[in-house]
């Protein structure tokens, strides 16, 4: 039985002395490994080849440049406006009576020419006041005569009896009739004003254009019964129309507004629907500013608005209420330099390009600027060429290149 327990202690101590045998084998061999990789890295650095240092290459930008030249320009004052009638009324009645003609053009949207007649008013009860007044002047200009005669043989009667008497040569005012005179002539008057209104009435039955116009409105037709002063068409003026437009204040010193009649004012350029352009002429500045946005508000007056003196050309018409583009031509400024709006940077400097390609800022003074130009006259130098390209990073002095 000692025998026994022996020996298998004996074998438990062998399978010891194995596993650590195999556990320093591993760690052994994994020392190796790891040497082995670093002595090999040591080398691989030690022989590697090594870049050389350079300094950066400097890439000046390409950038795009005009030349500009000073001159003379003229400032345009940009602004919106409305089409408002210069001449409007409404045509009213003078009589009344039944409407029995109707001119073919008096319909809305209708062309009347000055003078033309547009309708006629039943004229009869008309015809007949005026041949009733005519009667009552005859009968008037008959009685004048009979008293003329009774008073100028009154006169001489009275002549005959008192020619010895020096004394009573002075006819007294009864005898030769003067106050029987008097009522007579007063009479002939009064009928000869009624046959005057008779005959205004008769003529106010023709009821006629007061000037080139375009119907608006029209409110009766053949067989309206009408009174004195009813409304019978609201009519346009055609050869004139006006564009009010509002300004800002600060720009009224740029633009020319008569004061006078003789006075001519700034010319316009107008552009309606589809960019048509129409030509006009400042004629006023009305007197208040608008209540929104506090503009002076100005009158530009536009001729032959309709096109219909165009002479063959096709223009399209301005409407009333339309809403257009307007262009003032304002005051002509001399050795300037007219540049890009994009080209001004920080709304008060400019970027050049110097004759060694040179990147240069500079300070302008703006005498006008607009949504399209800026106006300056410092700034450049001969040879100078301005910038119109963007830059991610300007700084001044840096060097560019031109784009050809």
């Amino acid at each position: 039985m000692d025998d026994i327990s022996r020996t298998a202690k004996d074998s438990t101590k062998a399978g010891v002395s194995r596993s650590r045998r195999r556990l320093l084998l591993n760690i052994g061999l994994s020392i190796a490994v790891i040497l082995a990789g670093v002595i090999g890295a040591a080398y691989i650095t030690k022989t590697a080849p090594k870049a050389r240092r350079r300094p950066p290459a400097k890439i000046a930008p390409l950038v795009e440049v005009v030349k500009i030249q000073p001159g003379m320009h003229n400032v345009a004052v940009q602004a919106m406006g409305t089409v408002v009638p210069a001449r409007e009324i409404v045509l009213e009645s003078r009589v009344s009576g039944e409407i029995v003609a109707l001119h073919p053009q008096f319909t809305v949207g209708g062309f009347l020419e000055k003078g033309l007649e547009v309708l006629r008013i039943d004229p009869l009860d008309y015809e007949l006041a005026v041949t009733l007044a005519q009667a009552r002047v005859k009968d008037a200009v008959s009685v004048l005569k009979v008293v003329e005669e009774e008073a100028a043989a009154a006169v001489e009667e009275w002549r005959l009896l008192y020619k010895e008497n020096p004394k009573d040569s002075q006819i007294p005012a009864l005898v030769a009739k003067e106050p029987q005179l008097e009522a007579a002539r007063a009479k002939l008057a009064g009928e000869q004003a009624d046959l005057r209104k008779a005959q205004l009435d008769l003529a106010r039955t023709r009821i006629r254009s007061p000037f080139n116009a375009i119907v608006r409105k029209k409110f009766v037709d053949i067989g309206s019964q009408v009174s004195g002063q009813e409304q019978l068409a609201e009519l346009v003026g055609t050869d004139v129309y006006w564009i009010q437009a509002s300004i800002p204040v600060d720009r009224l010193n740029w633009i020319t507004i008569p004061r006078q009649s003789a006075e001519s004012g700034s010319k316009v350029r107008i552009f309606n629907r589809n960019e048509n352009e129409r030509s006009g002429t400042v004629i006023k500045l009305l007197g208040d500013l608008e209540l929104e946005g506090r503009m002076a508000r100005i009158l530009i007056e536009v001729k032959d608005p309709l096109g219909l003196k165009a002479g063959g050309k096709t223009q399209l018409p301005l409407l009333i209420g339309e809403y257009v583009r307007i262009e003032i031509e304002g005051r002509q400024l001399d050795s300037v330099y007219r540049i890009p709006r994009a080209a001004l940077r920080d709304n008060t400097r400019i970027w050049v390009a110097s004759s060694d390609n040179m990147l240069k800022i500079r300070d302008v003074d703006i005498l006008w600027r607009d949504a399209q130009t800026v106006l300056f006259r410092d700034g450049l130098e001969s040879g100078d060429r301005l910038i119109v390209s963007e830059l991610p990073i300007p700084v001044d002095g840096m060097p560019v290149q031109i784009a050809q």
